[in-house]
């Protein structure tokens, strides 16, 4: 589904309560060369990948009149990422606890992107996180 597939679009699903920001990446949606739009989240120590029917359509948080507001963006601040080839995919694994993900890391050879959970939302980081404790270790996952 992503790995060996190309980059060419970013999306994010925000969360609003009552106007006020309550998580900025609740979801990331990727658009994909071959598979087309998938979502990823990571919550309860899992990360999930699932192919979208259809386009994540943009939507302003103006055009949204209710107390809870999911608004979808644009991603440019990686637009640097778009047109590569997604090499492999890996998650965050917390070692010896079942359902220990806590992220994920897309591999575009000799660069990449960190999709961490914490709290609920997703931060995104260029590159690879280093976890020092030794607790956090990547495995490759195949999506």
């Amino acid at each position: 589904m992503l790995s060996n597939d190309f980059l060419r679009d970013i999306r994010f699903r925000s969360f609003f309560m009552n106007g006020d920001l309550v998580c900025e990446f609740l979801v990331l949606f990727f658009r994909m060369s071959i598979a087309g739009w998938v979502s990823l989240t990571v919550s309860d120590g899992a990360s999930r990948f699932t192919v979208l029917d259809s386009e994540p359509g943009l939507l302003k948080l103006s055009e949204i009149s209710d107390d809870f507001a999911y608004p979808i963006k644009s991603l440019n601040g990686l637009d640097g990422f778009l047109g590569l080839e997604i090499l492999a995919v890996y998650e965050y694994r917390v070692k010896s606890v079942d359902d220990g993900c806590v992220g994920v890391y897309l591999d575009f050879g000799g660069r990449g992107l960190s999709v961490i959970e914490s709290d609920e939302c997703l931060s995104v980081v260029e590159g690879m996180m280093e976890y020092l404790d030794g607790e956090i270790s990547l495995y490759k996952i195949e999506v």
